[in-house]
């Protein structure tokens, strides 16, 4: 009996290291496994809810409808949004544009819109979609209009290049309308205008 209970000791005795062992490997891999969850996290779902960033950008501004009399211009832009899903938010744009015209005056523009932004991802880039409406100030030739009618499609590609910061390009539809009741003062008429923008994100 003695015997046995000597060789069942020693047996205890060196499994005993193998065991410590084999569960250190089991929590480092728990560990490995908690890690890669995180890494995939931080990849794929780079936006939740609450999030919010700050947009500006600059573009060119090219007339749609108004054959030679004006002339290419530039626009301004800054934006705030907020996730209200890792893929959805609503938010506000400020913009500020102008347009040489034919008779050297300038045709000036600052909408003010609300918008929708949809914003699927992939690994680090971005594909966001706006749905943005408003109203704007519009003046040229010493006329003003206001409120007008401002209405704004945008789509890009952003690359998130730190957990703050993202840069991209979008491409933008910008409709601008003056609608007049009286007609006896004026014919009511639009502006068509694409922009093609270089902007930038701080995310936080």
């Amino acid at each position: 009996m003695k015997r046995i209970l000597f060789i069942i000791g020693a047996i205890l005795l060196f499994a005993a290291p193998i065991f410590s062992q084999t569960e250190e490997e089991n929590g480092n891999n728990d560990k490995d496994e908690e890690n890669i969850v995180r890494k995939e996290d931080d990849v794929y779902k780079m936006n939740g809810k609450g999030d919010q960033f700050i947009k500006i950008g600059i573009m060119p501004n090219f007339p749609m409808n108004f054959g030679d009399s004006l002339y290419i211009g530039g626009v301004a832009q800054l934006g705030y949004y907020r996730f209200l899903t890792g893929w959805f938010g609503l938010g506000a744009e400020l913009m500020a544009g102008y347009n040489p015209t034919l008779g050297s005056n300038v045709l000036t523009f600052v909408p003010i819109t609300l918008g929708a932004m949809f914003q699927p991802s992939v690994w680090k880039f971005e594909f966001p979609i706006f749905l943005s409406a408003g109203m704007a100030f519009e003046t040229c030739s010493n006329k003003k209009y206001f409120p007008g009618f401002a209405g704004k499609v945008e789509t890009g590609v952003f690359y998130r290049i730190t957990e703050g910061w993202s840069a991209g390009i979008t491409g933008q539809w910008l409709y601008l309308g003056e609608w007049y009741t009286d007609t006896d003062n004026a014919d009511s008429d639009y502006g068509s205008f694409t922009q093609v923008s270089i902007s930038a994100r701080y995310h936080f």
